[in-house]
């Protein structure tokens, strides 16, 4: 476990995610399980993590956006 301060920005969005999906049956998300689902989401979609169901899929953002050099 580790100790993070976010600003007073951030903590307002984290707030505003947790009250979005404060739906029963799952009652409200705690800070710690809001910051895993979006730092997970985010991590995924660089590419640094699988995605479910794919644990082989792993392609970090800045190495698929690279453009091929061609050869002449």
């Amino acid at each position: 476990m580790m100790t993070v301060h976010i600003d007073d920005e951030l903590l307002d969005g984290l707030e505003q995610f947790i009250d979005d999906r404060n739906e029963p049956p799952r009652g409200k998300m705690t800070h710690e399980d809001a910051i895993n689902v979006v730092v997970r989401d985010w991590l995924m979609g660089q590419g640094y993590v699988p995605l479910p169901n794919d644990p082989d899929s792993i392609t970090p953002a800045l190495t698929a956006a690279r453009v091929p050099k061609h050869e002449l």
